[in-house]
């Protein structure tokens, strides 16, 4: 009895052993996809229960509803072909179909593509049959009773995961939608794939869900190279958007299905993705910008615009592994190309083209943003003695403005162009030397406050004088007077030449400094 015992005791050590101590992984990755158990073994590598580093990329999970009446399932007799098929509420009528939990995961590794799948099921009864599907089109609504209609598109992926009896290593299998239907299954080699069972109790809490004791053969777990398989080339892609699984009612691919796991959102894509962003300096302009790209891009050309309404945004979906660029083209009038900035990884810059080398997965962003060139124009207005004159009313690009204390007015946000600049009327006391209407060329990006007052573009004005000369009889009937004032061309100025009376006067008002000579004729 003594020796049984011990040789029952070596057997169990030897069994856990082979459990936690299975063979390597996968070659290529590092998912301990081949022990049967959800934790990590070996630092460095991951596994369903895996944290920090040793988590699993890209973990979706899905959870069954309730055994019992409320649990779903398909009904009426649906195959995995039917696209137009039924959900049934109730109990499950086969216990070995009763699902608990699944989860799928995925990375790229050196241009390969490595799809991991886990499932759970509520109780233990031998053969397994469960499917896989995952689409690249999202699921209708399966949570609720009634006929529904899948979304299935050509290419589709659906894995089938069986094991007779107590069988620990997993026959998989694929089959690829064609349109109509899922064709003829093919095995998938042990050298492109590894899966296992548990044999012992296993701690199942994928996703985080709460924890549940799943004893052995109710935990399954797979790791896929889909290139070696055959599904996905290296260097190439395809997107899933949601995944599933259901069970069959025997091995048979024609089988009645069963109960089933909703859909649930498919979080990894190896497929590469550009998204290409307008913006302007500043925000919100309306102004088409020209783009032209390299690589095989669709649409070769396009325009964006960040202006209210318009489109700022243009995405790439569905990149295949390759080197993409995207070059702005000329800068529209009145605006500059101020920066691009890429994020991502395989993005980067170079002047106006945004370069994007697309990996598995690949996920770059690059915005360009340019500048409104605005400039501004600046009047100084002086006398011709120097002073700084207020008051005085230009026409700058079509404003009116009036020069202030220190004699400047100005106006800026002004885009790149020629405007025109026109003194309309000097302040009082002052006459406008110039009146011509002068083209202003704006190509500096600057604002007011950029431009000094010896940059700005000067006027004078001249300061005028009121002249009066009067003569005036102290007796009446004495004298008669006539003034005459003369400018430097000899020409009167103001009302001169007075009348010849007793009270003679000229005014001239207005007068520009210069000589002037008035002449009194006093006549006894």
């Amino acid at each position: 009895m003594y020796r049984r015992v011990l040789i029952a005791l070596a057997v169990t050590a030897f069994a856990a052993f082979l459990v936690v101590g299975a063979s390597a992984n996968l070659s290529g990755s590092r998912f301990e996809g081949n022990d049967g158990n959800l934790v990590v073994n070996t630092p460095g590598n991951i596994d369903w229960s895996g944290s920090g580093s040793g988590a699993m990329p890209n973990l979706s999970v899905g959870q069954d509803l309730p055994t019992g009446t409320t649990d779903n399932a398909f009904g009426q007799g649906a195959k995995e072909n039917d696209v137009n098929t039924n959900v049934v509420l109730g109990s499950i009528p086969n216990s070995k179909a009763d699902l608990a939990r699944f989860a799928v995961s995925n990375e790229n590794i050196g241009g390969s593509e490595y799809l991991y799948l886990a499932w759970t099921r509520e109780n233990q009864s031998g053969t397994v049959n469960f499917d896989f599907e995952i689409n690249a089109a999202a699921q209708p609504d399966l949570t609720t009773a009634g006929a529904k209609t899948l979304n299935r598109t050509t290419n589709d992926l659906l894995i089938n995961y069986a094991f007779l009896g107590g069988a620990q290593n997993p026959t998989l299998t694929r089959y690829i939608w064609n349109g109509s239907d899922w064709g003829t299954g093919q095995a998938i080699s042990s050298s492109c794939s590894e899966g296992q069972n548990n044999s012992a109790t296993v701690v199942d809490n994928l996703g985080g869900l709460a924890p549940v004791n799943r004893p052995p053969a109710q935990f399954g777990e797979a790791a896929i190279n889909l290139a070696c398989a055959g599904i996905i080339p290296n260097g190439s892609c395809k997107t899933f958007s949601s995944a599933y699984v259901k069970s069959r009612s025997s091995t048979s691919f024609t089988s009645e299905i069963k109960d089933f796991i909703a859909p649930v959102a498919v979080k990894g894509n190896n497929c590469g993705k550009l998204t290409i962003i307008k913006h302007t300096d500043p925000a919100g302009l309306d102004q088409d910008f020209s783009y032209s790209t390299s690589g095989g891009l669709s649409p070769a050309s396009f325009n964006l615009n960040d202006g209210s309404g318009k489109v700022n945004t243009q995405v790439y979906n569905d990149l295949q592994p390759g080197t993409y660029t995207v070059t702005e083209g000329a800068d529209p009038t009145g605006f500059k190309f101020e920066s691009l900035n890429c994020v991502g990884a395989g993005g980067s810059s170079s002047g106006e083209t945004a370069t994007a080398v697309i990996v598995g997965g690949s996920d770059i962003t690059c915005t360009y943003v340019n500048q409104q060139q605005l400039g501004a124009i600046k009047v100084l207005k002086s006398s011709t003695k120097g002073q700084a004159l207020a008051g005085a009313v230009f026409s700058i690009a079509g404003q009116s403005v009036t020069t202030g204390a220190d004699g400047t007015a100005c106006v800026d946000h002004l885009a790149f162009g020629s405007y025109d600049v026109k003194e309309v009327s000097a302040p009082t006391g002052y006459k406008v030397n110039d009146s011509t209407t002068h083209s202003v060329t704006v190509n500096v990006n600057q604002d007011c406050s950029g431009i000094s007052a010896a940059q700005a573009l000067s006027f004078d004005d001249t300061p005028l004088t009121d002249l009066s000369v009067e003569s005036k009889s102290q007796a009446s009937g004495g004298t008669k007077s006539q003034i005459t004032c003369l400018d430097s061309a000899s020409k009167n100025v103001g009302d001169s030449p007075s009348q010849n009376i007793e009270d003679a006067k000229v005014s001239a008002p207005g007068l520009s400094p210069g000589t002037y000579v008035c002449t009194v004729v006093i006549d006894p």
